[in-house]
Order: structure tokens, then sequence, then C-alpha cells
């Protein structure tokens, strides 16, 4: 039996319950997904996407605060278009048109605010090289691991259907995202 073989239904059966009817060459084929797939263990692709969002937050919020404050020193009013652009990350800014100058304290609280996001991509980047040295890594909860991966993957556009969708296709969606997601945090 090789990957292209087993359904993701199948290979979380055999994962999760240790059922592995039908399934002869359970340890090779565990083998091939975790080589194909590039995860040295569980846990490698929901780091690197927490420290993918990080660094696209961090840039953002820096790109914004650092506009607003320099059309702020040149016109001494705070920039009206796209203010609300942080709403999705809880950023509001309040506007009072009689106290212009009210407006760059709050850029500074919000910088402040985002220093915790720099210390935790720094502590989600050092997890991250610890789990690619590990020798044995340590799983938490491979179930809850391996259906956080699914629902991410979905959620990028990745079509999976645990019936349908084989274990060398899912192998090779996780590589392709692993891959972009690392090309895009080195960027």
């Amino acid at each position: 039996m090789e990957l292209h073989d087993i359904t993701v239904r199948v290979f979380m059966r055999c994962l999760f319950n240790k059922d592995y009817t039908g399934v002869d060459n359970w340890e090779e084929l565990y083998t091939k997904y975790i080589d194909l797939s590039g995860l040295g263990e569980e846990g490698q692709l929901s780091t690197h996407v927490a420290i993918h969002n990080l660094n696209v937050r961090l840039f953002r919020i820096t790109a914004f605060l650092e506009l607003h404050s320099k059309v702020f020193d040149l016109i001494g009013m705070p920039h009206l278009e796209h203010m609300d652009d942080m709403s999705e990350y809880g950023i509001k800014l309040h506007l009072n048109h009689e106290e212009p100058e009210m407006f760059l304290p709050q850029l500074i609280r919000i910088e402040q605010r985002e220093k915790r996001n720099y210390v935790e991509l720094k502590e989600l980047e050092k997890e991250l090289e610890e789990m690619k040295q590990a020798e044995n890594p340590k799983t938490v909860s491979a179930r809850n691991s391996f259906v956080i991966m699914l629902n991410v993957l979905g959620k990028e556009g990745y079509k999976i259907d645990k019936d349908k969708t084989d274990m060398l296709e899912l192998s090779l969606m996780i590589k392709q995202h692993s891959d972009d997601i690392a090309a895009l945090n080195q960027n």
C-alpha cells in the first residue's frame, strides 16, 4: 500500500484510533507522510502559520503607525482616510478635531501595546527552531494538531475531502503551504 491508496479519513483512523484494518504497512506510510509533508512532527505547520500571522500583523501596524505619524508631522492633522484599517486587529483611533495633538499619543500607545507581539514572535521562532532540532519531538495533542492543520489548509483554499483526498495529495499540500509560509517569513 502507498500513500495514494489511503484517504485522510483512513489515515486519521490509523493515527488516532490505532485501527490499522486494511493497512498492513502503517509505520512505512506514516514515515513517508512525515517525509513528504516536511513536518518533522505535528505542530510545525501551526507554528509556521502563527509566525506568519504575527509577521503580517507587525508589518501592517508598523507601516500604519509610520504613515500616520509622518502625515501628522507634515500637516499637523491626522490622515483621515484608512483610519479604521486596523480594526481587524482591535485598533480603533479616535479623532477630536478640536485637539488634534491628542492623536499622536494614541499612536504611541498602540506601538507600546504591540511590543508584546514582538516578544511572542521571538518565542514562536525559538520554539520552531527547537522543534526542528529536537531528536524526539513532543506532541501535545496529535489529534488537535492534525485537525487544526486541516482547518488551516482549508482556510487557505486547499480542498480536502476526508473520504476522497489521499495522503499523497495532503502531504504535498502541507509541504507547499509550509514552503509558502517560510518564503513569506523570509521576506
